[in-house]
């Protein structure tokens, strides 16, 4: 409760936090009886009403999926005009991103009024923190340790900024550090959304030498799973979507490099919209939007899209494009397969678990097979049909089964034997 409060103020949910909203959808706005906690000052959470977190949390539902049509019809109207006419409908720009203004209101009123009470957890309880909200900071936590009758969950996204160093800020990596630490001293169980995840952290934990626990493994259901009807539209001219930050990691400098020589050979190349904040460390990625003539008539930006407008984005693409170097999950992969939208990409561990052998995987290195790619998905429609005929057959998770297999997870957590080695596994 306290992350959702502090991220309604942000301008659109990323992935992660429209995750952390289902969470809270389940638990506060849904049947389940759980109650919310939240922390204020430096010492352990408090409880606070159970029938404000489920308003709040319902309120919350509605900040994030709001369409905004200006900005819907400048994309669509751009998509929509014929080849010869993209230079004269300029792509979306960038903007200084501002909140949905109820989003800000929500938050402010979740600091000033969402009023804890001094009653810490009940007896017995399990404490679940899924938003990696204040793990580095450990004397949040530090009440666990005094609590041995509480057992704590702790969903850990991925250790990313530990393996890859090179791809976050300066800084990160001790951060993230600290967050393992914490999530390991006190955590008696762990959620992940992927085997490899699961994998990884139980080699971590075998590393330090401290003794195995449950680490439940289940893919995460897509954010848009409301959405999966969403029209295709046809436009008349092909396109592909980038979905995530534009941060080194995500490898974007890749596609706009195999833009611009696109743009350079064919007379009417297609179109690539790049869902996604400007974040850190992509000067080159951003001089290249920015600067490149070449690729301004073919090339979109779109930050910050309501659930529905990125729905209806996604389910018209050729594919959805994901050249990123590494990832915990692979969000997009989801959301696009859900949506029947072909995938291409980076040959992963997580790619290939997520995926279920329906998307095209290469090496985020390889230039010329990413090329080939766009360029067959983009002109063939014999091999466009196959391939959203593959992604037809994914069998996506829903948050219905998701909850059910987690509810079930957490109750198993107060069997009196503890397992013998790590339990990673859907």
């Amino acid at each position: 409760m306290s992350h959702l409060i502090a991220r309604l103020r942000a301008p659109g949910g990323s992935g992660i936090d429209r995750i952390d909203l289902a969470f809270a959808s389940h638990f506060f706005a849904g049947p389940s009886a759980c109650e919310a906690v939240r922390y204020r000052g430096s010492g352990p959470p408090r409880r606070i009403s159970a029938a404000w977190a489920g308003e709040f949390t319902r309120a919350a539902q509605r900040v994030w999926t709001d369409r905004e049509p200006p900005r819907t019809r400048t994309l669509r109207d751009w998509l929509d005009s014929p080849p010869g006419e993209a230079a004269k409908s300029p792509p979306v720009k960038p903007s200084r991103p501002i909140a949905p203004r109820h989003g800000r209101l929500l938050s402010w009123a979740g600091h000033l009024l969402g009023h804890a009470s001094s009653a810490g957890a009940p007896a017995g309880a399990v404490y679940i923190n899924v938003g990696f909200h204040l793990f580095e900071q450990p004397r949040f936590f530090a009440w666990l340790g005094a609590r041995p009758d509480v057992d704590g969950v702790f969903l850990i996204h991925d250790l990313l900024p530990l393996d890859y160093p090179e791809y976050f800020p300066t800084g990160e990596a001790l951060k993230h550090h600290a967050r393992i630490d914490t999530a390991l001293r006190y955590g008696r169980a762990f959620l992940v959304a992927t085997d490899a995840v699961g994998r990884r952290l139980a080699c971590e934990i075998e590393a330090r030498g401290l003794a195995p626990r449950p680490i439940w493994a289940h893919p995460f259901p897509s954010p848009l799973a409301e959405f999966t009807s969403a029209t295709r539209r046809e436009t008349p001219h092909p396109y592909f979507v980038v979905v995530g930050t534009i941060e080194p990691r995500k490898n974007h400098l890749l596609l706009l490099q195999i833009w611009r020589e696109l743009a350079q050979r064919l007379a009417t190349p297609p179109r690539l919209v790049v869902v996604g904040a400007r974040g850190w460390g992509n000067e080159q990625a951003l001089d290249m939007l920015d600067r490149c003539e070449t690729i301004r008539p073919h090339v979109a930006e779109a930050a910050n899209l309501g659930s529905q407008e990125l729905a209806e984005l996604i389910a018209g693409a050729r594919a959805v494009l994901a050249p990123s170097f590494a990832e915990g999950y692979g969000l997009p992969i989801v959301e696009a397969l859900a949506l029947g939208t072909p995938v291409v990409a980076t040959d992963a561990p997580a790619a290939r678990e997520v995926s279920q052998g329906r998307a095209r995987l290469l090496s985020p290195i390889d230039g010329l097979g990413w090329r080939s790619e766009i360029e067959r998905l983009a002109s063939d429609p014999d091999y466009c049909a196959e391939q959203r005929a593959s992604a037809s057959g994914f069998v996506a998770p829903n948050w219905r089964e998701y909850f059910a297999a987690l509810d079930a997870f957490v109750a198993g957590l107060r069997a009196p034997q503890p397992p013998e080695k790590p339990v990673v596994g859907v």
